[in-house]
Parts: structure tokens; sequence; C-alpha cells
């Protein structure tokens, strides 16, 4: 019995060692997934390129070490990465998924790919000074899709564009002035963030300042000239125009450099308009009211002595009424002499020999009427027992004389100083080319200078241009002016004066 025993435990013990030498085969399998544009590889997988779901089976020994595959990720579209892994028994990197198989079952690995790639967006155009309105042109590139733009100043969104991207029109009437930073910003279906570069834009909302220097209220002119100022220097254009009231006429460009001139050919109430604007686009405009009225005031004498009257020596004296429907000043001379202002009468105390009294009346617009009355003063009689003195036949010694012989205008009174060596009377004329004409009277009590300031008529200073543009005023005009005086006892002295008007 005993030897049966030690047999059976020797073939167990056989069998038993029989059975621990062979080697027992198990098989696992890996399941890959992708998603996105990319691909995972490794020597067993090929996973991405046209499919996203693979699959590789592995058979080894038990008694050994499970294999492992290393899967490698590769986008396949430009700016795709792989962005997350699951299912790595252990990850080396981004770039290395290790994953072990195991025996009996499905071990299951994905990989997912997304767009990373951010937007180029490149600002192409804007308006560098703005107002109220910001013209923004941006180009907007991506690898997949653009789904939003927005337009930023000092980082703060302005507006947003959700499609048609491209071209923009900010509103910036509620933006405060000064220097601004515009940025603009995309952003792709991936949420990545593209911005363009930072440019400075300069909102402005101050109108253009315009200042008219000097307008006339009222005007005879036929080509009225207003000038004005643009005391900021801001302005980038200006139009101005010369219309009736009320009336629409096409504007001329103009600047504050020089006069504007326009046409007024009828009288009536008219308007001088002048606007401008700068870069920004703000604008600036006055409007000037004004009357172009070319009727000269009526005048009439009412009392005094008629015309080349004679009268005895002591007070001499005028009235006189002024009718205009603008309101008139009245000027007033005695012989020709300095004029003074008067308001429908005049008296003076005049010694004998002939005499002039002239007043002129000149309404707002310049339009002026003058009436002139001459008059004799008697002498008085001898005195009883006082022989009277031989009669005078010598003539007076007249000269003329002018501080300026050279005039840059006759916008003012040409002013002229006339010398006679005793008691004389008489007129001062200047003549000119093309039938210029004017003329003062000269009375000297006694010997003496008379200082005169001789004014053109309207009439004359349109001949001699002195309103019109430079461009066509005449270089210079070459007038004379010629004295011509008498004595008590009508010997007549004569004295003569060259001189020249510049343009």
């Amino acid at each position: 019995m005993k030897k049966i025993l030690i047999t059976a435990m020797a073939l167990a013990a056989f069998l038993f060692a029989a059975q621990s030498a062979q080697a027992t085969l198990v098989t696992g399998s890996i399941m890959v997934n992708v998603w996105g544009h990319g691909m995972l590889t490794s020597d067993a997988i090929d996973c991405g390129s046209g499919r996203t779901t693979c699959a590789v089976t592995a058979t080894w020994d038990d008694n050994g070490e499970a294999p492992e595959i290393s899967l490698v990720p590769t986008s396949t579209k430009t700016g795709w990465e792989i962005t997350s892994w699951s299912g790595c028994s252990r990850l080396v990197s981004m770039r290395d998924c290790r994953v072990t198989f195991q025996a009996g079952s499905t071990k299951t690995a994905s990989a997912a790919f997304f767009d990373v790639q951010a937007p180029n967006v490149f600002l192409a155009s804007y308006t560098p000074v703005v107002s109220d309105r910001l013209h923004v042109t941006a180009n907007v590139t991506d690898n997949e899709k653009v789904t939003k733009v927005e337009y930023l100043l000092d980082d703060e969104v302005v507006y947003t564009q959700l499609q048609n991207f491209g071209n923009a029109v900010l509103d910036t009437s509620e933006i405060p002035e000064g220097e601004r930073v515009l940025k603009v910003r995309a952003i792709d279906g991936n949420y990545n963030v593209g911005e363009s570069n930072s440019h400075i834009v300069e909102v402005d909302h101050t109108p253009v300042e315009i200042v008219l220097l000097d307008p006339a209220t009222h005007t005879n002119e036929e080509n009225p000239s207003f000038s004005f100022d643009m005391p900021n220097d801001d302005a980038w254009g200006a139009e101005c125009e010369i219309r009736t009231q009320g009336e629409a006429v096409a504007t001329d460009s103009c600047w504050d450099d020089e006069p504007f001139v326009a046409p007024a050919l009828d009288e009536g109430s008219y308007e001088f308009v002048v606007s401008a604007h700068d870069q920004a686009g703000n604008e600036g405009a006055v409007t000037h009211e004004f009357v172009v009225d070319r009727t000269a005031p009526v005048l009439e004498f009412t009392s005094g002595p008629d015309d080349d009257a004679e009268v005895s020596s002591g007070e001499v004296s005028y009235g006189w009424t002024v009718t205009d429907g603008l309101k008139a000043t009245q000027k007033c001379t005695w012989d020709g002499g300095e004029a003074f202002d008067c308001d429908g009468a005049a008296t003076r105390n005049l010694p004998a020999g002939p005499h002039t009294f002239t007043v002129t009346a000149t309404d707002l617009a310049g339009n002026a009427t003058s009436s002139t009355r001459t008059v004799t003063v008697k002498s008085e009689p001898a005195k009883p027992g006082k022989p009277e003195e031989a009669g005078d036949v010598t003539a007076p010694v007249v000269r003329i004389v002018a501080p300026k012989q050279t005039l840059r205008s006759m916008r003012r009174a040409l002013r002229l100083n006339v010398r006679c060596g005793e008691t004389c009377s008489g007129r001062v004329v200047v003549r000119g080319p093309r039938g210029i004409r004017f003329s003062g009277r000269v009375h000297l009590a006694r010997a003496g200078v008379a200082k005169l300031r001789l004014r053109p008529t309207a009439k004359v200073r349109k001949r001699l241009r002195v309103n019109a543009p430079r461009s066509v005023r005449p270089r210079a005009v070459k007038l004379t002016a010629t004295a011509r005086l008498a004595d008590a006892a009508g010997n007549t002295g004569k004295s003569t004066l060259r001189f020249r008007v510049k343009a």
C-alpha cells in the first residue's frame, strides 16, 4: 500500500509539472476614435484617413508582459491641433499616447482635434479724424469661419458684426473729444480670437468758428464784398453765396484770405452766407442780412437866400429837409472849408464877397445827395471922410500843395492845402482820365492857408475803381488839381499840382 501511494504522488507531481511548463495565449483589442480634422498612427493603426474609428487586436502569452502601442497624432487641416486624449495607459506627451492591451477585453483610446488658429485681422482703412461717424474697412480671414467681428475704441466694444464683415460705420457722436485707440477683433467658431494693430483716431465735435469782419448792413454796390475770418485755422473747405432772402443759389468756393464778391443786381433785402467744414466733418455757418439801396436821399432847401442871391453883410442862414428810406447823416461846408455835422439848418456870419454853402446827405448805403447855394455879401459903403483906395489890378499869389503827392488809395478824402497872399475865394478842381472830375470851394477872409478835404463822389470813385478787386484796378491814376482864386478886386491867381493814386 505504501508503494502504491508514492507512485500516485509521483504521477500527480509529474502531471503538475507538465501543465506548468505549457504556455497559455491570450487576446486583447484596442479601439481608437478620432474627433476632428486629424489622424492617429502607430505600427498597427492608421486611423483618421477617411476612418474615424479603428481597432487592432493582439495575442500574447499570458505569462509575458502585455504589449502596448504608441499613438502619434497628426492634424489633417491647417490650424487644427490635438487638444485632448482619453484612454491612454500613459501619456508621454501630447504627441505620444501609450495604450496597453488587456487580455480578454477591448480598451478604447480617443483623441480630439480642434481648430486652434486665430483669425487674421488687418485694418485696411479708417477715418483718422472724426466727429459723429467713423468709417472703418478691415480685412478678416481665417482657416475656418469667422463668426463675429468687434470694433473697439479704448478697449471698449462699440460695434459688433455677425455677418457681412469688412466695412463698418461706427457711431462716435457720444464719444468724448480727444485721441482714441481703435482696434478690430475677430472671433471664429472655436472662439479663437485675433486682433488688429492699434491705431489712433482723433474725435472732434467742435464746429468751425467763422467771424465776419465789419460786415455792411446797407450798401449801394452792384458787387457787394464781405470779409470773414476762421481764427482756429481748422477749416478744410468753405463756401459762400450772396442771395436774396429765401432764394436758393449755387455756392462758390471761398476762403478767409480775401473778400468774397458777388453781384446784387436789384435793390432789396439780401443775405451773405458763409459755411465751412473741418477734417472731421464738423460744420459752421454764418448768415448776415443786409440791404441793397441805390436811391439817394431827397434834399430840399426850405429857407435861406435863393441861389446867386445878393445879401447884406451879417448872418446868413439856410434850412432844408432830407427824405430817405434809410437813416442819413448830414455834412455842411462854407466856401469849401472843413465839413461839419449839421441837421436841417446852418448859420454863419459872412464877410463881403461871394460865398457858397453846400449840404450833403448820405444814407447808410452810401448814396449821397449834395445841394449848393451861392450867395454874394455886399460890401459896406466907404465911410465918409475917407477917400476910396486906388483900384487893385494885381493877381493874388496862389499856391496849392498836398501832404502827399503819391497816394495809396482814394477811399478817403484827398487832402490839399491852398495858400493865398490876401483875401481870396474860388474853387479847386481835380481832373483825371476817363472823365474824372471833382471839386471844392475855397474862401479866405485874409491871407493864409485853406485846408481842404475833397472827397470824390460815388460816380468818380466807381471810375477810380477804388472798391474793385485788386486784380482789376488800374496800376496808377494820374490826377491834376488846379486852384483858381480871385481877390476882392476880381484879380485871379492860379496854381496847379499833379499827383498820382496807386492801385
